[in-house]
């Protein structure tokens, strides 16, 4: 079988990457919808990354369980309400796990979740890529 040279490269690029499920031949606009979704899905997780404070309370959880105070200490000093906004939009996102220890005195910790330990991983590796490459401000 003859393939064209657009075909060719397409069975190069192809190499070494995981058979899909269908062996037909995928349309354009099926493919487009599948770029799509998967720019959408990274669009949502740098919508809720870019939020201040976001990254470094990742990485503060990501050594250890805190209760609040401890946490805002650490950030230096985050605004209460800017806080704890964050943070629930972080156990809404299923990244952190808040747990309620007391109702008097309140003591709430929170800690890392499976997903957001994962999460503290790619910022690592971001982390490290900013060292190396971003231009000191």
């Amino acid at each position: 079988m003859v393939h064209g040279g657009g075909a060719r490269v397409r069975v190069l690029m192809d190499a070494g990457l995981p058979a899909t499920a269908s062996t037909a031949p995928r349309s354009r606009a099926e493919r487009r919808a599948e770029a799509l979704r998967a720019e959408c899905a990274a669009t949502e997780a740098l919508t809720v990354l870019g939020h201040k404070w976001v990254l470094r309370i990742i990485r503060e959880l990501g050594g250890r369980t805190q209760r609040f105070c401890e946490l805002q200490d650490a950030l230096g000093g985050a605004n209460s309400a800017t806080l704890s906004q964050r943070l629930k939009l972080l156990e809404d996102e299923g990244l952190v796990q808040r747990r309620a220890i007391s109702a008097m005195p309140p003591w709430v910790e929170y800690s890392l979740t499976a997903k957001g330990s994962d999460l503290r991983g790619a910022i690592s590796g971001v982390d490290r890529w900013a060292e190396r490459w971003a231009v000191p401000q």
